[in-house]
């Protein structure tokens, strides 16, 4: 009983302690010109060990908010999600916003009980247009610290990788292949440390104990 009790405690602080990413648009999306949306292609990719590397966004004109993320911070079944790349882990972030002004101002990585998040403000503006697509740009996260398989330090790069994501959208999305993609980022664009240097902190949960036999 005491086993049973710790395990489902132990099960609930995960599940407590999830949180869902804002979901790409599925495979046979089309993109719709007089649409009152458009759609936001990013991609997150990340050096080093599983963990869930995220960027969160929010609308300055409007309520939208929600994080990106690559990997995954809880691995409840130990089946590690596919890289859209070749070379790289990442995700290809493909998603529908309303239009309107946009900014990204926070990363985070979550690695089991372990938090890893930004020492420093920063703002990363986009805009989304009516029925258009449009690149943002690349998050590109590089692991600097670990205990054990656990990530305890990280940076994070801003790139233009237009070429090689709209490639992976291509490949993927086969309705989006001959859809404009416009470029919302300066070509060859790179901002190196977002963020500065990171910090760690641990959310170990609660684990219920019975008193006795």
């Amino acid at each position: 009983m005491k086993i049973k009790l710790v395990f489902v405690c132990i099960f609930i602080g995960l599940l407590s302690g999830c949180a869902l990413s804002t979901p790409n648009v599925s495979k046979q999306y089309s993109l719709d010109s007089n649409s009152k949306s458009g759609l936001l292609v990013g991609s997150i990719k990340y050096h080093g060990s599983l963990s869930g590397y995220r960027v969160f966004f929010k609308g300055v004109d409007n309520q939208e908010k929600g994080f990106f993320e690559a990997g995954a911070g809880t691995m409840l079944i130990p089946i590690p999600p596919k890289s859209d790349y070749s070379e790289v882990n990442g995700k290809l972030q493909v998603v529908e916003l309303p239009a309107g002004e946009y900014v990204i101002e926070r990363w985070s990585v979550a690695s089991g009980y372990a938090h890893v998040g930004q020492t420093k403000p920063f703002s990363i503006g986009f805009k989304i247009e009516p029925g258009k697509a449009t690149y943002i740009g690349a998050f590109v996260f590089t692991v600097t610290d670990t205990m054990g398989l656990t990530v305890t330090g990280a940076r994070v790069d801003f790139k233009e990788q237009y070429s090689e994501d709209i490639e992976v959208l291509r490949r993927d999305y086969q309705n989006l292949k001959n859809t404009d993609v416009y470029l919302g980022i300066e070509p060859d664009f790179v901002k190196e440390n977002v963020g500065g240097e990171s910090s760690t902190q641990w959310n170990i949960p609660w684990v219920y104990r019975p008193v006795g036999g």
